[in-house]
């Protein structure tokens, strides 16, 4: 835990202004991805410049790939072959499956690692499918089994069909799905379940189709179909993020006031962007343009919501759930985030005096407690969500104070300032 600790501010009259948010961070990556093997002529602009953006940017650039990020534009030249490189992906576990998958089939030898929670979290479904279909991926310390650090000898993989276990991460699916174009034969990807967070798979798609690449999707929903081809040059604008607007928006409901996100689309591929009807189910009152939106509040009913396929959605949203009541199902796969967050919510949650319920994957609140600012500082143990998701606790509870708060770096590096814009006195 950083010693910097930052006293919240608190919102008793609302919070009221304009915030423009950050550009989508699970779009940036894909586009990165397939804009560095559409190779010269692609381009992304707009992408979200924080810190996973750049950790994979980096991996990138070690992998071969030549590219530049100037301003507010990402411009790809190809690549250049490279015998061996080692490849550091800090706690970016989107970055890391997406990549992993593309270095099975690049000549040369990479050695993939990242921090100490990049290291437990999941990967072994995605290496086992990479073996099946004929990769080199083993560990680089003996008997570390599928986890981090990895070795990865890119060879020439042919394709065909893989069945997959999703059932920890979407992000699997989209990994094989973003090589499946370098394969001769394709790949046809099929799983058993519906995996979680299903919308990002969906996000995947669109980005390929984007630059080229043929996709199809069964109707059971759970096989998809990728013909082998190339990346073509091609320039993706990435959108507003709505994982990111979840926090002033949710803010506003919980504190009262009006805001307005301009960029920010809906109806949106972005699965996220289901907040907005579950904003309206509690009460609030959006209006939608081609200009943004914007939501005016206090939410006054019970919020209840699966977010099985929109996980980054809780933090926030079971602060919502500890003061109007409700329930939050569909929490299983929280275990494997940047942090356990449905435990180590409720823990922060706990320290503030709030009246929880937890059983199984599903978690419930009365609603109506009074929160109360403990003496020590509230640890979001690095994970970026987790204090945003404080600064909105900030707004309904005077003196809370934020250990770590630069941990927000991950996805919006100013959001400290964005944030004391909205809360100023008017």
């Amino acid at each position: 835990m950083s010693d910097e600790v930052r006293l919240l501010r608190h919102a008793p009259n609302g919070v009221t202004g304009r915030v423009v948010v950050p550009s989508s961070k699970s779009l940036t990556q894909r586009a990165l991805v397939a804009a560095a093997h559409a190779g010269r002529g692609a381009c992304v602009k707009r992408p979200l410049d924080a810190e996973d953006p750049r950790l994979l940017y980096r991996a990138l650039l070690a992998a071969g790939f030549a590219m530049t990020w100037d301003d507010d534009e990402v411009v790809a030249f190809g690549r250049a072959p490279v015998d061996q490189a080692e490849l550091e992906l800090g706690n970016n576990g989107t970055g890391l499956r997406l990549l992993l998958a593309q270095l099975a089939v690049l000549p040369g030898r990479f050695r993939v690692d990242g921090s100490l929670r990049l290291r437990e979290r999941p990967v072994k479904p995605l290496i086992d499918a990479l073996r099946r279909l004929g990769a080199s991926v083993e560990p680089a310390v003996a008997g570390a089994g599928e986890r981090l650090p990895l070795l990865v000898q890119g060879q020439p993989l042919v394709g065909g069909s893989i069945e997959l276990d999703a059932a920890a991460s979407s992000q699997f699916v989209s990994a094989l799905l973003m090589l499946a174009p370098r394969l001769p034969a394709g790949l046809e990807v099929r799983v058993p379940a519906s995996p979680p967070s299903r919308p990002y798979i969906d996000l995947t798609v669109e980005v390929l189709r984007h630059f080229g690449v043929t996709v199809t999707c069964q109707p059971d929903g759970l096989t998809w179909r990728v013909a082998p081809g190339v990346f073509s040059p091609a320039t993706y604008e990435v959108e507003a993020d709505w994982s990111a607007a979840a926090f002033p928006l949710v803010a506003v409901a919980l504190a009262g006031g009006e805001i307005e996100v301009p960029g920010l689309c809906y109806p949106s591929p972005q699965g996220d962007a289901r907040l907005l009807d579950l904003l309206v189910s509690v009460g609030c009152r959006p209006v939608v343009s081609r200009a943004g939106v914007r939501l005016a509040g206090p939410a006054n009913r019970p919020l209840e919501a699966d977010l099985r396929d929109t996980p980054d959605l809780f933090p926030v949203l079971v602060l919502a759930v500890a003061k109007l009541g409700g329930r939050l199902r569909g929490l299983g796969g929280l275990v494997h985030k940047e942090s356990d967050r449905l435990a180590e919510m409720s823990r922060l949650l706990g320290e503030m005096g709030a009246k929880l319920s937890l059983v199984g994957d599903e978690l419930s609140a009365p609603g109506g407690g009074q929160l109360v600012a403990p003496h020590h500082p509230l640890d979001p143990v690095g994970d970026h969500r987790l204090a945003m998701a404080l600064a909105v606790a900030g707004c309904m509870v005077p003196g809370l104070r934020l250990a770590s708060p630069g941990c927000v770096g991950k996805s919006w590096p100013t959001f400290w300032s964005a944030w004391d814009g909205l809360l100023e006195p008017r």
